[in-house]
This record gives C-alpha cells, structure tokens and sequence, in this order.
C-alpha cells in the first residue's frame, strides 16, 4: 500500500476540483467524486470508529478542529483534489495535510483496486500525529501510522527476519534524515520504523519484567515532542533512558525474535510432517479394517449357504421317488382312500349303509 505523508506547513485553501458528493458528520466530511456515494458512506462510518482509537495515543493534545477526507476514482487524480500547491505523487494510494486535516485517498491505481480502508486508517493516524506534535521524525510518523493500520504485512516481515539474520539495520541518525528513495533501503526503513516504534509502544517505564507496558510511557513521550522536547530528552522523561540507548535495546530484541524463526519453522515442520504421518498411518489402518470386515462377512455368508444341488451321476437316482400313477396307488395303498386331486373321492362302490365301517383311512393327495 503506497501512502504518502505531506507536511508542509502553508496553508492553502479548498481543492480545486469540486467534489460533488458531501457526507457530513459535523466533525469529519467526507467529500467524493460522483458515483462513489457508497465508498464516501463506509468511509465515514470507519473513519468515526478508528478516530478514537488513534486519539488514545494522543490524550489531550492538538487535533484538527474538523477532518476532511476527499476520495477520488484513481491515484491521478490525487493532486487534483489536494490543497493547491502541495500536490501529491501519481503511484500514492492516500495523501495527509495534517496542518490543512485534509487527506485524499484514490480508489484506483489503473485496474488496481487500493484497500481504501486501511489506506484511511494509515491516513487518520498520519493526520493526527501530524497536527499533535508538529515537529516528529520521519520514523517516529511512519511507525505511528503503521502500527495503527492494523495491517500485518508478511513482506514486512520477511524484510526484518532478513535484517536480523544479516545485521543491515540502519542506525537512528540515518531514519531521522530521510527514508531512501531506492525501493529496497525504503523498505526497510518503514519496516524499521514499524518495528521500533511498535517496541516503544509497549515498552515500560522501566526494563524489569514486573513492568508491562501500558502504553503510558509511550503517550508521555510523544507529549514530551508536542511540548517542544527533543527526540532524546523525551525519551529519557518517559522511559529512564535516551533514544539510542532504547534503540539498542531494540536491535538486540529484534536479532533474538527474528534469529529464533529458522529454529521455530524447523520444529514445526518437523510436527506438521510428525501429524501428516499418523494421519496416513490412521487412513491406512482404517483401509486394512474395512477390508477384514469384508473379508470376515464373506467367510459367515458362506458358512450359513445352503450347499448347492448336485445331481445322481448317471441315467437314474435309486434314492428318487417313483413317479406313481392311481393306479399304481391303489394296488400299493388298497387301504387309502386316493383322490384325483380334484376334492372327489375315487372309492369301491356300493351301498355305504350295508357295510361295516372302514378301518382309519390314510389320506393320499
């Protein structure tokens, strides 16, 4: 995210092009471009929710008196809507006047969309600081803004984990001239400044571990600057010791976080690979069970199978029932009583009265 800060201190008057669409919140306007009504709106929305925040930092110091913020299409568009005279670079995604409380944010950058929202909140933090003590350093501003942008950067932090590992950190005298132009060096001067200032916000008063940093050390220091102390001199008010000594402190943290990191991934690929492999141990136990269970379900069904039908070798069965005519029946039963099949009975005829009674029949169907 490309992001500008101005601080030149003329004033000028209100933009030059006019910005049609107005959401006004008594303190904070939002001015922009037609068609952008329902970015204007959410920007003013977050905008009332992140002011505060940042105020906290800052108690009871200077502050604009309103806050205006200008949102155009695209990033060339930029010094069009900046107070005259003061311009702004065609690759910036924001721009601050912290002297004016104006900033312009563009929406675009060619096809590019810009995250305008954490474009506002760098903004706001770089307006406010800017209006509280007018005089802070390069890194003390961008620091102030980064960490207040809530946006962690893994390219920010591949360039501290490279610093560490390789001692290139530039010392304080040279982020107090001026960020490099060159995209390199400049890169590691805002994530220097991200880092310290963020090491001076939650340091304590003091260096014993019974002190947990509140942040008030780092509010005090920063009104110390709007009260006209220097950089030093502040620093020995808030935190007992000058400003290169606490830079020092800093370097050493950051060698002991950042030389950990290779040691910390080595662990944890060692228990990602560690998890991996008993997963697959796991999927392969469960593969092998499945396969017993079938095998065992199989072997049961067999067990309780009727056995299958095997016909007489040769042309006849000696164990096979004749197939037997009436006929036949009757010679062989002339006891039974032989029906056709058909409910009739097929007995000796006679008359039934003038007969003794039938032995017990058996019934032959």
């Amino acid at each position: 995210m490309a992001v500008v800060l101005a601080l030149a201190l003329a004033p000028g008057p209100a933009a030059a092009t006019p910005l049609p669409v107005t959401i006004d919140r008594g303190d904070l306007v939002v001015r922009a471009a037609a068609g952008l009504e329902a970015e204007a709106g959410r920007l003013a929305d977050r905008a009332q929710r992140v002011l505060p925040r940042i105020a906290e930092d800052l108690p009871e110091l200077p502050r604009p008196a309103r806050i205006e913020i200008r949102l155009v299409r695209d990033t060339a568009e930029l010094s069009s809507v900046s107070p005259p005279g003061r311009g702004a670079p065609r690759w910036a995604a924001g721009v601050a006047f912290p002297d004016e409380g104006v900033l312009a944010l563009a929406l675009y950058r060619g096809a590019q969309l810009h995250d305008t929202g954490k474009t506002l909140d760098h903004e706001l933090a770089h307006l406010l600081l800017g209006a509280a003590v007018r005089d802070a350093p390069r890194w003390l501003h961008e620091g102030f803004a980064w960490q207040h942008a809530q946006d962690l950067d893994l390219s920010r932090l591949e360039t501290l984990a490279g610093m560490a590992w390789f001692g290139n950190i530039a010392p304080l005298d040279a982020l107090e001239a001026g960020f490099p132009v060159e995209e390199a060096p400049a890169s590691r001067a805002y994530a220097q400044s991200y880092d310290f200032v963020g090491y001076l916000a939650h340091r304590g008063r003091w260096t014993d571990g019974d002190d947990d940093g509140d942040r008030w050390p780092f509010r005090y220091f920063l009104r110390a600057l709007s009260q006209g102390q220097d950089v030093d001199a502040a620093a020995r008010d808030a935190y007992g010791l000058g400003i290169e000594e606490i830079y020092e402190e800093w370097r050493a943290d950051l060698i002991r976080r950042y030389l950990l990191v290779p040691a910390s991934v080595f662990a944890s690929g060692l228990w990602v690979l560690a998890a991996l492999l008993l997963v697959l141990a796991w999927r392969r136990r469960r593969k092998l069970a499945r396969v017993r269970l079938a095998q065992m379900a199989a072997e049961e069904a067999q067990r309780h199978r009727a056995p299958p039908h095997m016909p007489w070798p040769g042309a006849a069965d000696p164990l096979a029932e004749p197939d037997l005519g009436l006929d036949d029946l009757r010679g062989r039963y002339p006891d039974a009583v032989v029906t056709d099949g058909s409910g009739g009975e097929n007995d000796n005829e006679g008359d039934d009265d003038e007969r003794p009674d039938p032995p017990p029949r058996r019934w032959i169907n």
